[in-house]
């Protein structure tokens, strides 16, 4: 891949696995210099060094994005950000009758709260120097709502509006806005459901999802259109759904 982000600075959140890690790789090859944060220190440090070897700068930090202080700390580590690829999030399926208001607050502070902090933490430097692009990576459960994920659905609805409100905010700014919206993704994401309907749901499923790198593939796209072209909205299906 051409070099297209070679001076660039970008940071990606949730980064350890799944789109995080295939975004990151991609926007390396690409040539920018990045900086992964997520939970996991171990996965987070191969991902940088792999980010090193595919022709970028690679650097991570290991924290919780559900602590403003450690957001803090993540934006002054960024620094004069270019691009912020505001990626991480949970996932609890379970109907209506058995979800808990604890999974329900969980996914609202991890997906909702915590996006909303790190997408301000950057975008007031960006406000300062007048340019950026932040990518909000919601789901197609933003415009609609599916049996046994009811409150992620709620939290992706509320993350998509926050891209729409920091869109029309930070317009005048010279800042992007770009949101992401993929279908279902082969993450590991789901690999701790455990509910019976839940797993004869998935084991129903008659289509192939999305893969990571396909997600990467779109987030590239958007951060690398020309200065006078705006990605507003990338909806992304599995092409046999």
């Amino acid at each position: 891949m051409a070099c297209i982000l070679k001076g660039r600075s970008v940071l990606v959140t949730g980064a350890s696995a799944g789109i995080g890690r295939a975004t990151a790789l991609a926007l390396a090859q690409a040539g920018a210099d990045v900086l992964v944060t997520g939970r996991r220190k171990a996965e987070l440090d191969e991902v940088a060094a792999l980010c090193t070897q595919a022709g970028g700068v690679g650097r991570a930090l290991r924290g919780d994005l559900t602590d403003h202080g450690f957001v803090h700390d993540l934006g002054q580590a960024a620094g004069s950000v270019d691009i912020l690829i505001n990626n991480a999030g949970i996932l609890t399926y379970a109907p209506i009758r058995d979800a808990t208001v604890e999974d329900c607050e969980a996914m609202f502070r991890s997906n909702v709260v915590a996006a909303f902090a790190v997408a301000r933490e950057i975008a007031l430097g960006m406000i300062e120097r007048r340019r950026g692009h932040l990518v909000f990576v919601t789901s197609l459960s933003a415009r609609s709502v599916n049996p046994l994920a009811v409150s992620y659905a709620a939290t992706k609805h509320a993350l998509s509006a926050y891209a729409k409100g920091f869109r029309a905010e930070l317009k005048s700014f010279g800042i992007k806005v770009t949101e992401v919206a993929p279908g279902m993704v082969d993450t590991g994401i789901r690999d701790g459901s455990t509910h019976p309907d839940v797993l004869k749901s998935i084991a129903a499923r008659k289509f192939e999802p999305l893969t990571p790198e396909d997600v990467a593939g779109a987030i590239v796209y958007a951060v690398t259109t020309g200065d006078g072209c705006c990605p507003d909205l990338i909806e992304l299906r599995p092409t046999e759904n």
